[in-house]
């Protein structure tokens, strides 16, 4: 059976944009066209027959199509498209004997992609795609999705007839049944599953809540819209209340909810909330506070982003709400937005988002204050969080020691491969240190890297600095840093110099920036040409708290020693961990409950203030043996302000 793909816009393009139109009259269409109506984008395309399109006021559209028409596809939604909240509702009027899909539809570009969330099918279930690549399943929005990729070879696409692309599906199961149809698609959770199964997506086109047929026949009736009873994208008000909100940080009750109270000074400020990397929501603020409220499931870090300062503009951020705890602006240091010392960003603990930038606010799974609905631990997000809960340790939780699994010089083509290895073999949580122009040219790939571990700074061109000025090395460094930060991350602690120079100015240099220069206990030799079996010998030499140097390059040698390096690691009772910036050593990673660190006395340094280190409690504040306590997971996302010190 051939599978849908929906032949889309490209075949049609150059008639298609001869037609495109923009009106807010009802009209039926019968041949290829786009455009905008009523605000919304919209596609119609067929390769033959008398399939037919209505464009309806709002985001509603019709269709009906007989066996006549081999295959066609129709729809209404945006362009670009992105991590929206989408609803819809209507009929859906096939059958289980139709070849047939009701789907959010959409491509990208730089790379090529076209993908699909499949809410409801006929007769044929794309997740059997012929000769394609299972993923995984993730829980959103009520229901199991299964995700698969498929590949086109000389096949139409929106950069032409004779395209070859991957195609992405994520399949709900249940399926929704036939007739009159409803529901939620919270877009970014499916972004953010794929990215971490090394999916990635390029540069938003156009995408649709569509309709499409294969050999089939059938009709519907949808309306689209974006955001209510979701992340009110669409800019209005009407999911907001006025007033105390303190119950409302559950967020619907589905354990992913966050709600954010903010105003703006000229009451058009427009803000996003970035949840795990990826924008989930965005809102257009009045100049009385307001509480705006996601109710999709990503996990991760949350930031509030501040999006068209201008003339008049400033955001008046009060606080947001999330597991059960009000979190405040002004207790947050990580704050991009605030302008101070003559600079935006230069200041922090600050309510007032004076610049373009964002109030980072930790993770959805923290608890600061100590009493937490622990309902947000994660949602149905596709997100991973192990950059901060430290991944799984290989499934060992007695872990001996811990060991600095370290990767430098990406991200680039190799990037999503190395992590699929260290997935597939729990190596996990690494540290990346990244090339800054590397970042800057595949920011996308920075929230994979996250799910894996944390980015680092590497340098930006990655010179040989030994002769730098130190504003040279400065320069190198705090672009790197922006770098990250610009594709999601937060600020880099750790600086490991290209080739290894370290010398006074770029000890000093890099001490200005807050970063730690480290370099490494075991050199892989990979760079050097090393076999995998070398390789991994040299990862076998590692002890608790050393570092091991690697390269995420186009070395096949580093990727097929993964196994080998992780199978050695478990039979010596050593576990993956993360740098700690004050100490330059491997230590446990946030979140896995330890402590001890292989041994080593740790507590945490709460904003300037030693509190040890909880050794039960996995996130939050705690109360054990006595005494209060801080854990790992929670005292390692202070942005730079604190952290687990280990003597």
């Amino acid at each position: 059976m051939k599978l849908l793909t929906g032949k889309k816009l490209a075949t049609a393009f150059a008639c298609a944009l001869a037609f495109g139109i923009t009106t807010t009259n009802a009209q039926t269409l019968t041949s290829n066209q786009t455009g905008t109506h009523n605000g919304f984008y919209y596609s119609f395309w067929k390769d033959s027959g008398d399939a037919s399109f209505g464009l309806l006021a709002g985001g509603r559209y019709t269709s009906q199509w007989s066996n006549s028409t081999n295959n066609w596809v129709g729809g209404k939604g945006w362009n670009p498209g992105g991590p929206k909240i989408v609803n819809y509702s209507g009929s859906y009027n096939v059958d289980n004997s139709q070849n047939s899909y009701l789907a959010l539809y959409g491509w990208t570009r730089n790379p090529l992609i076209e993908y699909y969330v499949i809410e409801s099918y006929g007769s044929y279930n794309p997740a059997n795609c012929s000769g394609g690549q299972n993923y995984g399943s993730f829980q959103s929005d009520g229901a199991t999705y299964n995700v698969r990729r498929c590949q086109r070879v000389n096949q139409p696409s929106i950069e032409g007839n004779s395209s070859t692309f991957y195609q992405y599906f994520s399949v709900r199961t249940p399926k929704k049944g036939f007739g009159n149809i409803s529901g939620t698609i919270t877009v970014a959770n499916h972004f953010n599953y794929w990215a971490s199964q090394g999916l990635n997506l390029g540069n938003h086109d156009y995408m649709v809540l569509a309709t499409e047929g294969y050999q089939s026949r059938g009709s519907s009736d949808i309306t689209v819209s974006e955001g209510t009873g979701g992340g009110n994208n669409g800019g209005s008000n009407s999911s907001s209340s006025s007033g105390n909100s303190s119950s409302a940080g559950n967020g619907g009750g589905n354990g992913g909810g966050i709600t954010v109270r903010a105003r703006g000074t000229n009451g058009d400020e427009r803000i996003s909330l970035r949840v795990g990397g990826s924008a989930v929501a965005s809102w257009t603020l009045t100049t009385s506070n307001q509480n705006y409220i996601y109710t999709g499931g990503a996990s991760g870090d949350i930031q509030v982003e501040f999006t068209n300062d201008g003339t008049n503009r400033d955001v008046i951020l009060d606080y947001i709400q999330v597991n059960g705890e009000t979190r405040q602006a002004e207790d947050m240091e990580y704050n991009t937005a605030t302008y101070g010392n003559n600079q935006c960003g230069g200041g922090s603990y600050s309510q007032t988002m004076h610049c373009n930038g964002v109030i980072g606010f930790g993770f959805t799974y923290d608890c600061f204050s100590g009493s937490c609905s622990g309902g947000n631990t994660g949602g149905n997000s596709s997100s991973s969080s192990t950059s901060s809960s430290g991944g799984n340790n290989g499934g060992n939780t007695n872990c001996s020691g811990y060991v600095g699994i370290t990767f430098d010089d990406g991200p680039n083509s190799n990037t999503s491969t190395l992590i699929n290895l260290l997935n597939q073999n729990n190596l996990t949580p690494v540290t990346w240190f990244s090339q800054g122009n590397y970042v800057a040219s595949n920011p996308s790939l920075v929230t994979q890297m996250r799910a894996v571990g944390e980015v680092q700074n590497h340098s930006y061109t990655h010179p040989q600095m030994g002769g730098y000025s130190y504003q040279q090395v400065y320069d190198e460094l705090n672009r790197t840093n922006q770098a990250i930060q610009n594709a999601g991350a937060p600020k880099p602690t750790l600086f490991r110099p290209p080739y290894g120079t370290v010398n006074s100015t770029i000890q000093q240099a890099a001490q200005a920036l807050g970063l730690r220069v480290i370099t490494w206990d075991v050199d892989s030799q990979d760079w050097n040409g090393a076999s995998a079996s070398a390789i991994a010998n040299a990862a076998n030499q590692l002890q608790n708290g050393q570092v091991i140097l690697m390269h995420d390059a186009n070395y096949a040698n580093t990727n097929a020693a993964i196994p080998q390096i992780a199978a050695n690691l478990r039979a010596k009772g050593l576990c993956p961990g993360r740098i700690d910036p004050n100490t330059g050593r491997a230590v446990a990673p946030s979140g896995s409950g330890g402590g001890n660190n292989g041994g080593t006395n740790c507590q945490c340094n709460w904003y300037g203030t030693l509190y040890p280190t909880c050794q039960i409690q996995a996130s939050g504040w705690g109360w054990e043996n006595s005494r209060s306590c801080i854990s790992t997971s929670t005292c390692n996302s202070q942005n730079g302000a604190g952290g687990v010190v280990c003597n």
